[in-house]
C-alpha cells in the first residue's frame, strides 16, 4: 500500500503492451462501486448492448441503499396527480437561485431530464406516490412520499412553488426499496457483478489511458465475515462512531490478512468510479473539514462502510483533480415541530449566525463553524415551546414516529436549559449573557417590524420572544442527541457533458469516468434531500453513455 493515500489503494499499474498482459476478466464497462451510481450506469451501458461487470469493496448498494430513497424532479406525473403543476423551467429557477456547481446549460440538462428520469426508474420497479405532506420536514412520515424536500415553499420569488421530493415507496428509510429492483434488473439484463472485490489500483498504458482496474478478490470461505465487519457500521444508530472506527480497522486488517488474488480486469471502453465519497475516512475529514474529526463519536455519518474515498483517490493516483472536498451536507433539524423555527438559534456569544428557519442542511453546516465545537442553542419563550410540544405530541402515532421521536428526546434527554429571565437561560447555558440579551431585544426588534434584514427570516415565521419562562433547547454538534448528520459531497472534477475524469489543467483522462459522490455534482455546493440520488442517476447515465459513445470500436 502506498501510505500516501488514506484509502487502501495505490499508484497504477503501467502496463505498456495491453496484449501482454494476462487479464483476467474484461467487459466493455468496468463500473468500481455498485451503489445508486454504479447501478444506474450499469443498467444504461447493457441496455446500449455493452458487456458490464461491476465490481464492489462489499455487496453493493452503499450509501443509495441505506438513505431515504429520495429522488429529486420536477414536472412528473405524480405532483400532477397532487395538483402541483411544475416543469423543468421552474426546477431550474430554483436551483439557480439555491446555487450549483456546473454551468447553466449542465444544470438545465439535469432538470429536463429529471422526469425522464423517474419514468425510466420505474421501468425496473422502483415505485414513487403522488401522497403529498405539506408540512416543513426533512423526511416525511411513513404513508406520504411527495414532499418539499429544500426550502421550494419558501422562495416564491424565485420559482413557481412545488414539492420535488419524490421519496420512495416503502415505509421508513426507503433506500434499499429504491436499490433494490435496480440491481435486480441490472443482474437479469445482463450486467455480471463480482462481490467483495475492492479495486486496489488502476492499470494504464504509457499514455496514461486507463485500461482496467486490479481487485483484491476476497476468498469465497471468507466473505461472510467480510460481510458482517461491514454490517456493524449502521448510520441509523446514534453513538456509533467509535464502533464503526473499530470495525472500519478490523475490516482493514482482514483485507490485508486474507490477502485475496490480485486480479487485473480489462475495461474495452472505459472505467466508471462510482464509489461513493469519503464519509468513513476521518483522515480526509481531518484534512478537510477537521470539526467533523472532532465530533464523529456524537454525529450520525450517512452512507456505508464503502464510503472510504478510495474511488476519490483512485482517480487522483492518475492525476484526476479534486473540488469541493470541504463541502458537506451537516444536518441540523430545527423542525419539526415547525412551531419551533420561531426561535432564535444563538452561538457561545450569544449571537444569531442564521436565519433559523433556512434549509437543516445550512443550518447545521454553519452551526459546525461555530466557537467550542459548533456549541448552538435554540431559545423559546413558553408560548412557543409549548404550542411546538402540543405539535409533537398529537395524536401519539406522530410523538413516536420518525417524524417527531427525535426532537421528543432531544427536548428530554439533550440538556435543555430552562429560566425566568433571559439572562438566568444563558448562564445555564454557559453563553454570554449580554450577547443573548442583545439579540433577543433586536430580534423582538425585528419581530415589531415583520422583517429579519441581518439573516433574512421569512416575516411569517418572525414573532417576538416575550413570554417567560423561556426554553432552550442544546442544538450542539457535541450533543447527540440533536441528531446532526453529516456527508461530504466534493470530489473528481470531471467534464459536464461526459462525466470524464479531469486533471488540474482541465484535460481529460482517457478511458476513466467519475459518477455519485465520487465526482464533483449538481448536489456539491448546496444539498438537499433527493439531489444527490437524482445527481448519481444524471451522472451516472451520463458516464455510461459517454464511455460507449467515445471509445465506439
Amino acid at each position: 500500500m502506498n501510505h500516501a493515500f488514506t484509502a487502501n489503494v495505490e499508484m497504477p499499474r503501467v502496463v505498456e503492451n495491453p496484449d501482454s498482459l494476462a487479464w483476467t476478466d474484461e467487459a466493455d464497462l468496468v463500473i468500481v462501486g455498485f451503489g445508486g451510481a454504479g447501478v444506474v450506469a450499469a443498467l444504461e451501458a447493457v441496455q446500449s448492448g455493452a458487456s458490464v461487470l461491476a465490481v464492489d469493496r462489499f455487496t453493493g448498494g452503499g450509501a443509495t441503499a441505506m438513505s431515504g430513497g429520495v429522488v429529486y424532479a420536477g414536472g412528473t406525473r405524480h405532483q400532477r396527480e397532487a395538483g402541483f403543476s411544475d416543469t423543468a423551467e421552474e426546477m431550474f429557477k430554483y436551483l439557480s437561485f439555491e446555487g450549483v456547481p456546473v454551468r447553466d446549460d449542465t444544470l438545465r440538462r439535469f432538470c429536463e431530464s429529471s422526469n425522464e428520469n423517474i419514468e425510466w426508474l420505474e421501468q425496473f420497479g422502483v415505485r414513487f406516490g403522488s401522497a403529498f405532506f405539506g408540512e416543513r420536514i426533512a423526511y416525511p412520515p411513513d404513508g406520504f412520499f411527495l414532499y418539499y424536500s429544500g426550502m421550494e415553499k419558501f422562495r416564491g420569488e424565485a420559482a413557481r412553488v412545488a414539492p420535488r421530493g419524490h421519496r420512495t415507496v416503502g415505509k421508513g428509510p426507503t433506500g434499499h426499496n429504491y436499490f433494490a429492483p435496480l440491481k435486480d434488473a441490472a443482474l437479469q439484463g445482463g450486467v455480471r457483478f463480482m462481490p467483495h472485490a475492492p479495486v486496489r489500483r488502476l492499470i494504464v498504458d504509457g499514455y496514461d489511458r486507463v485500461l482496467g482496474v486490479e481487485v483484491q478478490a476476497i476468498p469465497k470461505e471468507s466473505q461472510a465475515e467480510h460481510e458482517a465487519l461491514f454490517r456493524r457500521v449502521n448510520p441509523y444508530k446514534m453513538g456509533n462512531g467509535e464502533t464503526a472506527e473499530r470495525a472500519i480497522a478490523a475490516c482493514r486488517e482482514f483485507e490485508q490478512r486474507v490477502d485475496g488474488d490480485r486480479q487485473p480486469i480489462r475495461a474495452r471502453r472505459g472505467v466508471v468510479l462510482a464509489a461513493g465519497g469519503y464519509n468513513y475516512n476521518l483522515e480526509l475529514f481531518s484534512r478537510y473539514r477537521p470539526i467533523i474529526r472532532e465530533v464523529y463519536r456524537e454525529i450520525v455519518r450517512g452512507g456505508s462502510m464503502g464510503c472510504d474515498g478510495s474511488g476519490i483517490e483512485l482517480g487522483t493516483t492518475v492525476g484526476g483533480a479534486l473540488s469541493h472536498m470541504d463541502r458537506l451536507f451537516v444536518t441540523k433539524p430545527v423542525s419539526p415541530p415547525e412551531t419551533f423555527v420561531y426561535g432564535v438559534l444563538v452561538n457561545a456569544e450569544g449571537k444569531r449566525y442564521i436565519a433559523e428557519d433556512a434549509y437543516l442542511g445550512n443550518v447545521g453546516c454553519i452551526t459546525s463553524e461555530q466557537s467550542q465545537l459548533g456549541l448552538a442553542w435554540l431559545i423559546l419563550d413558553r408560548r412557543v415551546f409549548r404550542k411546538g410540544l402540543k405539535q409533537l405530541l398529537w395524536p401519539l402515532k406522530t410523538a413516536l414516529s420518525w417524524w417527531g421521536l427525535p426532537a421528543l428526546i432531544n427536548i428530554l434527554v439533550g440538556g435543555t436549559k430552562r429560566a425566568r429571565t433571559i439572562e438566568a437561560l444563558a448562564e445555564r447555558c454557559g453563553v454570554d449573557g449580554a450577547g443573548l440579551r442583545q439579540t433577543i431585544d433586536d430580534y423582538n426588534r425585528c419581530a415589531a417590524q415583520g422583517e429579519d434584514p441581518e439573516h433574512g427570516k421569512l416575516p411569517v415565521h418572525i414573532e417576538p420572544l416575550d413570554s417567560p419562562p423561556y426554553v432552550a433547547l442544546n442544538m450542539s454538534m457535541r450533543n447527540k442527541w440533536s441528531f446532526s448528520g453529516a456527508m461530504p459531497y466534493g470530489g473528481l472534477t470531471v467534464d459536464e457533458d461526459t462525466g470524464g475524469v479531469t486533471r488540474a489543467d482541465g484535460t481529460v483522462i482517457g478511458g476513466l469516468y467519475a459518477a455519485g459522490r465520487t465526482a464533483l455534482g449538481v448536489c456539491s455546493e448546496s444539498n438537499f434531500s433527493g439531489l444527490s440520488i437524482a445527481d448519481t442517476i444524471f451522472s451516472g447515465r451520463r458516464a455510461a453513455r459517454a464511455a460507449l459513445r467515445v471509445n465506439e470500436p
